[in-house]
């Protein structure tokens, strides 16, 4: 006798906004403008063909080789920016590929050969715009790059050694998404998530910017940074570790902080602070870079691979700011 089942057709919007109702007491209202959106990342595909800049290609190399000692340059910046832009996406022997193409078609004035390409490419001064608006919000965290883009089967497999990874940490602004800061060591030898979201925001304060609050996960709660928030009178959403002592032990700031966590608990503090907002400011980038540009690096010397992991977050930066604009 052949049975038949008949499955109930399950909501899952409906689904979730219950759990996030259970959870945090009433359901995410999406206020994404999804036309404007959408067009954004249209516009962002773009970016990957502007070649308006060609036509001060001229103008561009003769600034460049003024008062340059040497080989003179023949190649602008904005050629070989556009080249690590497409980068992220092949190799230098196919970037020689796609340039030759496109003087073939009569769209650039020449060609530079693959090693040319990798060495200019590494020369990048990469910087994060900061913003016009000098009033600003400031979230950070780390995230793992793989030193390579070969798979694990072997590792699994044969057990051989797992490679040491590379710590990226950002620090940017949850309120507008905006990346502000970017640093990439090899995990386990690099200053720690602390001290790092410390010099960043001594850089931002030093650029003129006025920091209002910094958010963070546990990792961050240590006294120093604590005292540097309350120097600078930021306000702070800082998740607090569940053992922590309420002595000051160094930090009046931090004290205050922790009595205000237990006094209120993990769910009423969320709320208060707006600890979710953090996951925009951090979490989202990483995702989003890491599903576009993947998560490891084609570069065998460190110092390239640190500059390859900076790279793919300035690209996706000045992808996202040309479909904005």
């Amino acid at each position: 006798m052949k049975l038949s089942f008949i499955y109930p057709t399950v909501n899952t919007k409906t689904v979730r906004g219950d759990i996030m109702n259970k959870r945090w007491g009433k359901t995410h209202k999406d206020k994404r403008n999804w036309k404007k959106y959408n067009e954004e990342l249209v516009v962002r595909g773009e970016f990957l063909l502007d070649l308006d800049w060609v036509n001060n290609w001229d103008k561009e190399v003769k600034e460049m080789n003024t008062g340059k000692r040497g080989t003179p340059y023949q190649f602008p910046n904005s050629l070989i920016e556009l080249q690590a832009v497409w980068h992220q996406l092949i190799d230098y022997r196919g970037i020689e590929g796609i340039t030759r193409k496109l003087v073939e078609l009569g769209k650039l004035r020449n060609y530079n050969d693959y090693s040319t390409i990798n060495r200019r490419v590494n020369k990048i001064d990469i910087n994060f715009e900061l913003p016009k608006q000098k009033n600003i919000s400031v979230s950070c965290d780390g995230s793992g790059m793989k030193m390579t883009n070969s798979g694990e089967y072997k590792q699994s497999k044969y057990g051989k050694k797992r490679r040491k990874f590379l710590k990226v940490i950002i620090s940017a602004d949850p309120i507008t998404k905006k990346l502000l800061k970017c640093e990439v060591s090899i995990n386990g030898e690099s200053t720690s998530e602390p001290k790092i979201a410390k010099t960043h925001l001594n850089e931002l304060i030093s650029e003129g910017m006025k920091v209002n609050k910094f958010w963070g996960d546990g990792s961050f709660d240590v006294k120093e940074l604590f005292n540097f928030l309350e120097q600078y009178k930021i306000k702070s959403a800082i998740k607090i570790r569940n053992n922590a002592s309420l002595n000051a032990k160094g930090s009046l700031r931090r004290a205050r902080e922790v009595k205000n966590y237990k006094n209120k608990g993990y769910k009423q503090w969320a709320k208060k602070k707006k600890y979710g907002q953090r996951w925009t400011g951090t979490e989202g980038i990483f995702s989003a870079v890491k599903r576009k540009f993947g998560e490891g690096v084609r570069s065998r010397k460190k110092e390239n691979m640190f500059k390859e992991v900076k790279r793919k977050f300035w690209v996706y930066e000045n992808m996202k700011n040309y479909g904005r604009k």
